[in-house]
């Protein structure tokens, strides 16, 4: 009698609850014949940062969760190895060789696709919200940060979710690379500017609320930031300070706007745009030597020696240029909804890329082809 009782008690407190759920509206996905080719001179490599540390020492300083989170050669002039890569091409292949494919990814939960177009020599950052819902190839809908623990959890399921930014969002993905959070780190310190130390640190500009929030996890030091934090201005943050930076969802209020998991994706890209500043005045060598770094501290990626040299190449050519910024999606084109237990964004997807081909310079395919 009991235990009918106690079943009828949770039937009682569910129903309402699932009432409360919102049912999704159809999401208008493109057809593989619908998604547009890449325009000439652009090349979209996709980053995406799993909510993970790559040890507990590391999740332990300052980086625990919140509860609510989660080859072939290019073609071209480039496969020809002249006597800049000579040097080189064995340490990135050896490198390439050595990259991990775990059994567990997690949750994607930084996103930020980086687009370069030599035509008209730009750099661009367009980041994705987490809470975001896209739809499954099997009609069931999920959070876009989810989307790879919920269908295998490997690197399968990564090259699954670059078929979801294809066919969601309108954009080829040519390559990606998956990271974690101490991987980041790892890589801010071996871009950042160094100081007396040899620390690679990272410039920005913090609101008092930023501060307020650094200065409020456990292992927090005085180390974490140059000068010390008191106040709203700019800071030369630690390699660890700037991930906890970007890990920061929680705001007061809004700053320029933009709240909660919105102004997580600006910190994000204030980070990426804070490095390649400093960089701008990098050498040849120097950026081979960085490559190095980094291929060193990435989980999975699709990329050969040649694509990473490539990549590398073109950073290294437009390393003086502007970073212009977007975001997915663009203002008053979502609404919150109650969804899979927890708040997810609905967006209007039409609007969204037309919006991203717009930025990326899609729908001046014509102008560049005179």
């Amino acid at each position: 009698m009991k235990r009918i009782l106690a079943c009828l008690l949770c039937l009682m407190i569910a129903l309402p609850l699932a009432a409360l759920a919102d049912q999704p509206k159809e999401i208008p996905v493109l057809k593989p014949e619908e998604i547009p080719d890449t325009p000439p001179g652009i090349r979209n490599y996709l980053l995406l940062c799993v909510d993970s540390w790559g040890n507990k020492e590391d999740a332990a300083q300052g980086g625990k969760m919140d509860a609510s989170d989660e080859e072939e050669p290019p073609s071209g002039d480039v496969t020809t190895v002249d006597s800049n890569y000579a040097a080189y091409i064995d340490e990135i292949e050896t490198a390439v060789q050595n990259i991990s494919t775990p059994r567990s990814l997690g949750n994607t939960d930084g996103m930020i696709l980086v687009t370069v177009d030599t035509y008209l020599n730009r750099v661009m950052l367009t980041s994705f919200i987490r809470d975001l819902l896209i739809e499954r190839p099997d009609g069931k809908f999920n959070r876009l940060s989810r989307f790879v623990p919920n269908n295998g959890n490997n690197q399968e399921a990564v090259e699954k979710l670059i078929d979801i930014y294809a066919s969601h969002f309108g954009v080829k993905i040519d390559h990606y690379v998956v990271v974690n959070w101490s991987m980041v780190r790892n890589i801010i310190n071996a871009a950042g500017v160094k100081d007396a130390n040899g620390v690679g640190r990272v410039e920005l500009e913090l609101t008092k609320g930023e501060c307020e929030y650094l200065r409020g996890k456990d292992a927090y030091t005085s180390s974490w930031a140059t000068p010390n934090l008191k106040g709203a201005g700019t800071y030369l943050l630690s390699p660890h300070a700037a991930v906890i930076y970007m890990r920061c969802r929680k705001s007061a209020s809004a700053i320029n706007g933009e709240k909660y998991d919105y102004r997580r994706t600006t910190r994000a890209r204030n980070v990426l745009v804070s490095l390649k500043n400093n960089l701008s005045t990098i050498s040849y060598d120097q950026c081979m030597e960085l490559l190095d770094i980094v291929v060193n501290n990435v989980l999975v990626t699709d990329m050969s020696a040649m694509d990473l040299l490539e990549a590398a190449d073109l950073a290294f050519d437009l390393k003086q240029c502007d970073i212009d910024q977007f975001r997915i999606p663009v203002d008053g084109t979502h609404r919150t909804i109650s969804y899979s237990s927890g708040s997810c964004e609905e967006i209007d997807f039409p609007a969204n890329r037309d919006a991203l081909w717009d930025y990326l310079g899609y729908n001046s395919f014509v102008v560049r082809e005179e």
